[in-house]
C-alpha cells in the first residue's frame, strides 16, 4: 500500500525542481566557487518578548560541505537568543527557512536526498539539546519516566519508518528523501513532547502544536521499545483515505476510511470483512473499536484497542 509521506514528499521534490532554473550549485572539488545565498531574517517592530531573532543568513550551497557544526551554532545561538521555549521551538523554523535554498538548488535526486537529510539534522540538534537541558533540571522520577519514553521512541524509529514508507529496497533512489522527511517530521514532534516537560519544570507557558484530526501514525508499544499494535491513517494516492490496523497476535485490518466530521473515522476493510471508528485524540494518541465483523474473523464487535504512543 502506498504511504502518504511517500507522495507529499514526491510532490515537494518536483516543486523543487520546476524552481530551479538557475545552474546546479558547485562542489568544493569542482574548482570553482560556490553559489552562496542571503537570507534576511527581520526583527520587525514586535516589543523584545515576542520579536523574531536575527540569524546570520548566508550559507554555501555545496553539496558534499558538512553542515553539522554550523547547524549545532545556529541551534545554540536560537536557544540562547530566544524568551521562551514557545519561542524557540518557533525560532528553529527560523533555521529551516535559512536552509531552504539549498533544497530548491537541489536538481539531481542525490542533490535532494542531502537537502533533506539537513532538515532532519535540524531538528535532531534542537532534540538533542533540549534533553542536555532537561536532564539537568528534572529531578530523578521525572528524568526517569522521561528517559524510557525517549528510549522507547529511538528504539521503534526504524520500525515506525518501515511502516510509513515500506522496505528501503522498493523505493529506489527517492528513499532517502522520503526517510529523512519522516525524521524530520518524528523528530520535531519529539521535540515539542521534550520542551514541554522542559517548560513544566521551568514554570512556563507551553501549547503543543494541532495534529491532524484525521492522519498520524500511533503505536501500541506497551512500555518497551517494541511496536506490539500499530495504527496508521494516510491519503493514498488516488486521494482515498486509508488506514493500516496492526493488532499484536490477531491481525493485520487494510482499508479506507470516511471522517465523519465528528471525530470519528469509519473503516472498512477492503475484503469488507471489518468494520470500526477510529478515534485520534492528538498528542494523546488513538484508539480504533470493532462495530461489525462479516464472516469469519479474528477480531470481535466491541473489541477497543488503544495506541497511546504518539510519532
Amino acid at each position: 500500500m502506498k504511504k502518504i509521506i511517500y507522495m507529499v514528499v514526491l510532490v515537494f521534490a518536483m516543486g523543487i525542481c520546476s524552481g530551479c532554473n538557475k545552474a546546479e550549485g558547485e562542489t568544493k572539488d569542482s574548482g570553482t566557487e560556490s553559489q552562496s545565498v542571503q537570507i534576511e531574517v527581520q526583527s520587525g517592530t514586535e516589543s523584545s518578548e515576542n520579536k523574531d531573532i536575527e540569524l546570520n543568513g548566508e550559507i554555501v550551497i555545496d553539496f558534499n560541505y558538512d553542515y553539522t557544526e554550523d547547524i549545532k551554532k545556529d541551534v545554540e545561538y536560537v536557544v540562547s537568543a530566544s524568551t521562551s521555549l514557545q519561542k524557540e521551538l518557533e525560532n528553529i523554523e527560523k533555521i529551516i527557512e535559512k536552509y531552504t535554498p539549498l533544497a530548491h538548488a537541489a536538481q539531481a535526486q542525490m542533490e535532494m536526498n542531502t537537502a533533506a537529510k539537513w532538515f532532519y539534522v535540524i531538528w535532531d540538534t534542537e532534540l538533542n539539546n533540549l534533553w542536555s537541558r532537561f536532564s539537568n533540571s528534572a529531578d530523578q522520577q521525572t528524568k526517569e519516566r522521561v528517559l524510557a519514553a525517549q528510549k522507547n521512541w529511538i528504539a521503534m524509529k526504524e520500525e515506525a519508518t518501515l511502516s510509513n514508507l515500506g522496505p528501503a529496497e522498493e523505493g529506489g533512489s527517492i528513499y532517502p528523501l522520503l526517510q529523512n522527511s519522516f525524521l524530520e517530521e518524528i523528530t520535531k514532534n519529539r521535540a515539542y513532547i521534550l520542551a514541554n516537560e522542559l517548560a513544566k519544570i521551568k514554570g512556563e507557558a507551553f501549547a503543543m502544536p494541532e495534529r491532524s484530526t484525521k492522519y498520524g501514525f500511533f503505536v501500541d508499544n506497551q512500555g518497551t521499545g517494541v511496536v506490539y499494535s500499530s495504527l496508521l491513517t494516510q491519503q493514498g494516492w488516488e486521494g482515498t483515505d486509508e488506514a493500516i490496523i496492526s493488532i499484536f497476535r490477531q491481525g493485520t485490518i487494510e482499508g479506507t476510511f470516511v471522517d465523519n466530521g465528528n471525530g470519528e473515522l469509519v473503516v472498512t476493510s477492503d475484503d469488507g470483512s471489518v468494520k470500526g471508528i477510529i478515534k485520534i485524540n492528538g498528542w494523546d494518541g488513538a484508539s480504533f473499536e470493532v462495530t461489525e465483523i462479516s464472516g469469519a474473523s479474528p477480531f470481535k464487535v466491541g473489541e477497543k484497542f488503544e495506541f497511546p504512543f504518539v510519532f
